[in-house]
């Protein structure tokens, strides 16, 4: 009889168990230990992009041992195709977050198919305001590390607007669609704070001499000039001014953030760029780590590192909380190797990452430290 009594228990246990959706049956089938996709170029000029992005993430697992169960790598060619193939091999696998995703094109793809499963995609690399409006959109599970393009140009105008305020100002770009947007993005900006610049122009990019602009430049009376281009560019202007006698000071974008070429670009240039992860203060304890692998820690090593980190830190509150990676992902804030990070509806950071560097000798500096 006791026996008999002990099978009905059992029975009527089991019953219940499936019966209630957040019994034990529920529990025990939710998979335990964060499992990461890796989606990063590993063929052509990019892989060593794609590298680093592995390292980051398998050097931030090697520190939480038993915390990442598995990490699963799927090879991005940049292009709808390999996104979309990516995200359903991501799906199959029953992975909690992919990082990666440096390419628009494969992002975007990806990004439907990964959030049907409720999957988010961390980017590290994509700074389109395109795939974060659609994100808001349509509620993909869309998550940036990396400055969206309009941090740059607000960051340039709240630079012009507290550091620069009563200085005459000069808006010159080279014509390119990265130059001319960004201008005009700042001069937009600026237009709401009540500042307007003196002069507006644009140049022609790639010329040995700059003379005509530095004389452009003169007869406007602009002594602060923001240009829109690139870094050869900037330290030719740069250096004809100075031949000119004339005292100017110059700020450019993240397209400064350049090799050096010749001439070098001059003392005092400043530029609104993102600067090295591995330089920020708060990466010490993951240059430690990286130290210690004898691995650089460069590119885009720490970002994934502290993309790792805020998937596991959503991953742990997701079992906590009998909710979803998304879901606390999406709430979170994040200590991280790249500073406290949350992130708003869209997706972005709330944070603006982009800094004001200046030029001293081989490279850019915080301009507070100088």
């Amino acid at each position: 009889m006791v026996k008999f009594r002990s099978n009905r228990l059992l029975a009527a246990l089991l019953l219940a168990i499936l019966m209630d959706p957040t019994g034990m049956a529920h529990a025990q089938s939710r998979p335990q230990g964060l499992r990461i996709g890796i989606f990063a170029p590993s063929d052509g000029n990019f892989s060593i992009l794609g590298e680093q992005v592995d390292q980051g993430v398998r050097i931030f697992a090697d520190t939480a041992p038993g915390s990442i169960v598995d990490i699963v790598d799927e090879p991005d060619n940049c292009d709808a195709e390999s996104g979309a193939d990516a995200a359903s091999a991501f799906v199959e696998a029953g992975v909690d977050v992919v990082i990666g995703f440096l390419c628009m094109e494969s992002l975007a793809s990806a990004l439907p198919i990964l959030s049907s499963s409720d999957i988010p995609a961390i980017t590290l690399g994509v700074r389109s305001e395109l795939v974060s409006e659609d994100a808001d959109r349509f509620g993909w599970e869309f998550y940036r590390l990396a400055p969206s393009v309009a941090d740059e140009s607000d960051k340039i105008a709240e630079t012009i607007a507290t550091q620069w305020s009563g200085k005459p100002l000069a808006l010159i770009d080279d014509g390119t669609v990265y130059g001319r947007e960004l201008a005009e993005s700042v001069r937009l900006a600026l237009e709401t704070t009540g500042i307007k610049p003196v002069f507006v122009d644009n140049y022609r990019p790639s010329q040995e001499k700059q003379f005509p602009l530095v004389r452009r430049l003169e007869k406007s009376g602009a002594t602060h000039i923001f240009l829109g281009g690139d870094r050869p560019d900037a330290a030719i202007i740069a250096r004809d001014a100075a031949e000119a006698g004339l005292e100017l000071t110059f700020m450019g974008g993240d397209a400064l953030n350049a090799p050096d070429a010749d001439p070098p670009l001059a003392n005092g240039v400043f530029a609104v760029m993102l600067p090295g992860a591995e330089t920020l203060d708060t990466a010490a304890a993951a240059r430690a780590v990286f130290e210690r692998t004898e691995t650089p820690a460069n590119g885009y090593r720490i970002p994934a590192f502290a993309a790792a980190q805020i998937a596991l830190a959503s991953k742990r509150s997701a079992e906590m909380a009998d909710t979803s990676v998304a879901q606390e992902m999406s709430k979170g804030a994040f200590r991280t190797a790249l500073g406290p990070i949350s992130f708003a509806a869209d997706g972005d950071r709330r944070d603006n990452p982009m800094r004001l560097m200046v030029w001293r000798d081989v490279e850019f500096v915080p301009a507070d430290s100088q």
